[in-house]
């Protein structure tokens, strides 16, 4: 039989979908019996996302990584390693073939598709009961470490359940309901009394309940082994990679993705199970904002912590690993340039010469006074020497009056990043998603399940059943795809060619 008909076979009805609601007093962590494990199943799941990553950044990370760090990536180094799995997940939502990434974590996190922009709830408003809701009533701690918001889609997808991904304050007090174990990240403001709008001050909610606060890199650094943690690192976003290196923006310090892995694994290395998503989640924005530089340093920096993660699975092998992606994000590519192509190699090495995101770029080209002002802040900040008539067309849409001939280019993002792409090589197809099926990467005890082309709500079930939970939630039909034509009609003829005149 089909396994994803058996897996759909599988799925049980839900006696009361009100259990994935938050409640005014939950269950404390010692009430917790845990389950017995089944056999040959894994201890420890550690589920990493490259957020937004397609393959072209990928294979541009990888090219950079070899001119740049002498090597390949690490995650490409694992394809030829014994024991590695690999798969490719269709990852689209409930209501579109192109999903965000709240429906998509949401798909792992619930196992069921749901419209884009909501949180583990259905079309109708469906409450569904979350991974870390059941792993953490079986008696496994829990872990989320991110470069966004620690509230942001895809931690969110994994532990709350909302309306709105955009509902960043009650996804916060659904990280305190729920006691997730380790939480770190960005998202600062969330917690913020004089920042939120019902003025509570969850960094002291949390404080009063046990955890340690951290808000600083040396916070992380000496955080309490015996105590829950909130990091809490930047008041929105982790700052991109590439501002930092940069020196230009100067952004406060912050921990890097790896060392918050490193952290993490350390607080959980001495619980009897744990569940663990690590996510690279500003491949995703950077790709979004058709900023080559700045999604190749955070695909590295991702990769480092695939690193620290191999680390630990060697020290504890009954560790299953899973990496892979959401979504692609805009599709990016290394383009032929120059004659016969030779200039594409000379074009990549240029992103070593970029010292700040296109944000940032934009801020000062802003404020540029005149156009050879203009033109001298964007060689600072990327090696690049615009023509002044490329620096005109730009203008227009910094003016808010450019007009692209694709609307996915109508933004002063696109615009900077196609300028770009004649000294990086890396042009966009848009600033949007892709329907792209994405990569999986599985190593570790049960990772023979992920081969083949998956279903990303497949995902949710192979990890009950690794803590053998008897769980499903009900699943939601699908809003079909557009088909050329209707399934009555001819496709033959409808696929007919057209005669030659």
């Amino acid at each position: 039989m089909n396994p994803r008909r058996q897996f759909l076979k599988s799925l049980v009805a839900v006696p009361a979908l009100t259990a994935g609601c938050v409640t005014a007093k939950p269950p404390a962590p010692a009430a917790v019996r845990p389950r017995p494990l089944p056999a040959g199943m894994p201890r420890r799941i550690i589920h990493l996302v490259a957020d937004g990553m397609g393959s072209g950044i990928l294979a541009a990370a990888n090219q950079y990584s070899e001119y740049s760090r002498g090597r390949a990536l690490t995650w490409l180094q694992l394809l030829d390693r014994p024991g590695t799995h690999q798969a490719l997940m269709n990852v689209r939502s409930q209501n579109s073939l192109v999903t965000d990434s709240s429906a998509s974590a949401s798909a792992w996190g619930s196992g069921v598709r749901i419209p884009n922009g909501k949180v583990n709830q259905t079309s109708k408003g469906g409450k569904l009961v979350t991974l870390y809701e059941l792993l953490g009533d079986a008696g496994w701690k829990r872990g989320l470490v991110t470069t966004t918001e620690i509230t942001h889609a895809t931690p969110a997808g994994f532990v709350a359940c909302v309306n709105s991904r955009g509902s960043g304050e009650d996804i916060a007090d659904q990280l305190y309901e729920r006691r997730v174990d380790v939480a770190l990240g960005g998202g600062r403001n969330h917690f913020r009394g004089d920042k939120r709008k019902d003025r509570r001050d969850r960094l002291a909610d949390f404080s009063q309940i046990g955890y340690a606060v951290l808000q600083k890199p040396e916070d992380l650094a000496s955080a309490p082994l015996d105590r829950p943690w909130l990091g809490v690192f930047a008041d929105g976003h982790i700052p991109y990679v590439v501002d930092q290196l940069g020196g230009l923006t100067k952004p406060a310090p912050t921990p890097s993705l790896a060392t918050m892995a490193r952290m993490a694994l350390k607080r959980l290395a001495g619980e009897e199970r744990f569940v663990l998503q690590i996510e690279g989640g500003r491949v995703d924005h950077g790709c979004h904002s058709n900023d080559a530089a700045a999604a190749i340093h955070e695909l590295i920096a991702f990769d480092e912590a695939i690193e620290v993660v191999l680390e630990f699975q060697r020290e504890h092998p009954d560790t299953f690993l899973l990496i892979t992606t959401d979504h692609a994000t805009a599709n990016p590519g290394l383009n032929g340039m120059g004659d016969n192509y030779t200039g594409s190699n000379r074009s990549l090495r240029h992103v070593k010469q970029v010292r700040q995101s296109i944000g940032e770029i934009l801020n000062r080209l802003r404020t540029a006074e005149k156009r050879d002002q203009a033109i001298a802040r964007l060689k600072e900040s990327t090696g690049y020497t615009a023509s002044a008539r490329r620096m005109d067309l730009l203008d227009t849409f910094l003016k808010k009056k450019g007009y692209a001939l694709f609307d996915g280019f109508n933004s002063d993002t696109a615009a900077l990043g196609q300028v770009l792409a004649n000294h990086l090589g890396i042009a966009f197809t848009s600033g949007n998603h892709t329907s792209d099926y994405v990569p999986v990467t599985a190593l570790g005890p049960g990772a023979e399940r992920f081969a083949g082309f998956l279903d990303n709500t497949e995902i949710f079930g192979h990890y009950m059943d690794f803590a053998g939970i008897q769980f499903r939630n009900p699943q939601e039909p699908l809003v079909a795809g557009v088909l050329p034509v209707a399934p009555t009609e001819d496709l033959a003829s409808y696929w007919k060619p057209l005669a030659v005149a």
